[in-house]
């Protein structure tokens, strides 16, 4: 595997430490609030729980994804779902912004409009005509601060995602993305994981079920995500726990019950360990960022 790939660092936000929340149901900024002061260029790096989509209006450059580099250009689209190592070399000047989705917001959707999983492939899309109408309209929602924001925000993504499923390559094929002789058994992975995250629990439980041991196991996930079985397999638990708390009223411990956990305390301190923040935190955090028609709620905790 390219060594870069091995060696990119994981981030939040553009240049900032990875963690495993997000402050706020989407984040939408313009490409020259980043890249200006960093020259137009950012390093490879990649996000872990992160899918990240960039609008090119004028301007262009180039953009590495994975071990491949593509040519941006006025009216260019590139999808960077989250895992992807990648790193621009912006023209200067170059106008567009980058809507930053969190997996709590990003994989329900997903899952809903895109069964075959294209939404999980970088990709480069080029020849567009137009920006996607979704976009202004989810840049407005998201600065607004109206009431009823969170179901419009998701709206809008939704929008958003569909308008790049029908502009997007038809093929998974044609569609550039790391070509890895384990891709297969990571997708196979992927898909049983989805399902079964709060009955298997171990890396042994998920080899078993794919029927190949747990270190080569362990090995495919690193390369195609960059993290051992083991820790997806708790990311996608917490994944689970963080939508339980946001958008439920279950009890943690009940939460915790739900995810095969049998001592609640020890599914809050993992989750403590996993966000850097306790459970009940986490749910005060993420209500405060609901608003109302007089404005935005009180800033939340900075959970990235």
């Amino acid at each position: 595997m390219n060594r870069t790939i091995r060696s990119a660092p994981d981030y939040g936000l553009l240049g900032e430490p990875a963690k495993a929340a997000f402050p706020d149901l989407v984040h939408i900024e313009r490409l020259q609030e980043r890249s200006g002061p960093r020259r137009w260029r950012i390093a490879a790096h990649r996000h872990p729980a992160l899918h990240q989509i960039f609008w090119i209006e004028r301007g262009g450059g180039t953009i590495r994804l994975n071990d491949a580099t593509h040519e941006l250009d006025d009216a260019t689209m590139a999808i960077v779902p989250a895992g992807t190592v990648h790193g621009f070399h912006f023209i200067t000047g170059t106008e567009g912004v980058v809507v930053t989705l969190p997996d709590i917001v990003f994989d329900p959707i997903r899952r809903a409009v895109d069964r075959t999983r294209r939404l999980t492939r970088p990709a480069v899309l080029t020849g567009l005509v137009d920006a996607p109408p979704a976009l202004g309209a989810l840049a407005r929602e998201h600065g607004a601060h109206d009431a009823h924001r969170a179901e419009a925000l998701n709206a809008q993504v939704t929008l958003l995602l569909i308008w790049i499923l029908r502009h997007g390559p038809r093929s998974p094929e044609s569609v550039p993305h790391q070509d890895t002789a384990g891709g297969p058994l990571f997708n196979r992975f992927l898909a049983i994981l989805d399902g079964e995250y709060s009955r298997l629990h171990t890396v042994d439980s998920y080899a078993r079920a794919l029927a190949v041991t747990a270190p080569h196991l362990s090995r495919v996930c690193r390369q195609a995500r960059g993290r051992s079985a083991s820790a997806l397999i708790r990311d996608r638990q917490m994944l689970e726990a963080r939508r339980l708390l946001a958008y439920t009223q279950i009890r943690v411990a009940g939460i915790a019950y739900d995810l095969g956990f049998s001592d609640p305390d020890y599914f809050s301190r993992v989750f403590t360990a996993n966000t850097g923040i306790a459970p009940r935190t986490f749910r005060q955090g993420f209500t405060n960022t609901a608003t109302d028609a007089n404005g935005p709620a009180a800033k939340p905790p900075t959970l990235t």
